[in-house]
């Protein structure tokens, strides 16, 4: 991948860690009903980035909702975009910029992770895959469906993006957008429904060859499994929904079995046994807060990323935690979204 960055002085890109960004839709992907990637390309994502692998990467989505437009949007981002004047510490905050703004004129911010960043027809690009929810078959929008997914069902080529992330010029190893924070751990129990299945393919994909452990997908049909390039100890399984299962029947059975077994072979530790159960975590109520715990000391070769549906990230928390006695520094458990609330 091309390292070559244009820093022109006196610009939001030599002076801005976060930037705005013009993504615009090259190819538009159906990986399976319910899911479609986007290939957005560009100039501007010359500029997007960190210093590192991706593996969770995080960004923002900016798209119309409530009046706004695309070129609204962009009027309301432009002090952010790479080449727009900027003096030395003159960055605004971009968020209470944003927010500054009417609803009408600056959109609705989604959260989407980054599912690969890489070359292709000679420039830049960004893949994000984005789940459909309440888009029916036909294209229709349903209950639940969320601004971000009608955008995305509609989305043809050469539509914008626009798009806030990481000035990779101007980014440190360690970015607090990526929260699989594994430390020099090894030995991994991996887990996640549809909305973290491309975080999770990121990450499976830039392991060290000397990973084991195993890694949970949960989707809602075949047409959503996705190659992977998984180092060969760490074992892959997609758990399809059948028609009529909700979110997470098939996960969490899935995380109990497998975390019995990832348990026992920590450091010596049985699963289930009086000495290995922890104290009931604290109560976290998803349908208010925000379920986000991603810590980033862990010292052990032990590691879990749990991530998806809010409710079920919960009952997987309380499973690890008072049932197995994990110790919480080994693991991030991340509430994507929350069943029946519209977002997407």
């Amino acid at each position: 991948m091309s390292q070559s960055i244009t820093l022109a002085a006196g610009t939001a890109a030599a002076h801005a860690d976060t930037l705005a960004f013009r993504g615009v839709v090259r190819r538009v992907i159906e990986l399976g009903p319910g899911l479609r990637r986007l290939v957005l390309g560009g100039p501007d994502l010359e500029h997007f980035g960190v210093p590192e692998a991706t593996m969770d990467l995080r960004f923002k989505v900016i798209v119309p909702a409530e009046g706004s437009t695309v070129e609204s949007i962009g009027r309301v981002l432009t002090p952010l975009f790479p080449e727009a004047p900027m003096a030395s510490g003159g960055d605004p905050g971009w968020y209470k910029m944003w927010l500054a703004s009417p609803v009408s004129e600056r959109g609705v911010m989604r959260t989407y992770t980054v599912r690969a960043l890489r070359e292709e027809g000679g420039e830049r690009v960004l893949d994000v895959d984005l789940v459909l929810h309440g888009v029916g078959p036909d294209g229709s929008l349903g209950e639940g469906c969320g601004p971000a997914a009608a955008w995305a069902a509609s989305a043809a080529v050469g539509d914008v993006l626009h798009l806030l992330g990481p000035n990779r010029a101007l980014t440190a190893i360690g970015y607090g957008g990526i929260d699989y924070r594994p430390g020099a751990a090894s030995h991994l129990l991996l887990a996640g429904d549809e909305t973290a299945a491309p975080a999770l393919c990121s990450v499976l994909d830039a392991l060290p060859r000397s990973a084991r452990g195993v890694a949970l997908l949960e989707v809602p049909d075949a047409g959503q499994v996705q190659p992977v390039s998984a180092p060969d100890g760490v074992g892959v399984s997609w758990l399809v929904r059948s028609p009529g299962q909700g979110v997470g029947e098939l996960l969490l059975p899935a995380v109990r079995a497998e975390a019995a077994a990832w348990v026992a072979d920590s450091e010596g530790c049985t699963a289930g046994a009086p000495a290995a159960r922890g104290a009931e975590p604290e109560d976290v109520d998803v349908d208010e807060v925000t379920l986000w715990e991603a810590p980033v000391d862990n010292a052990s070769d032990d590691y879990a990323w749990i991530a998806g549906e809010a409710g079920v990230i919960k009952e997987i928390r309380r499973h690890l935690v008072r049932d197995l006695g994990v110790d919480r520094t080994r693991i991030a458990f991340m509430g994507y979204w929350r069943q029946g609330r519209a977002g997407h």
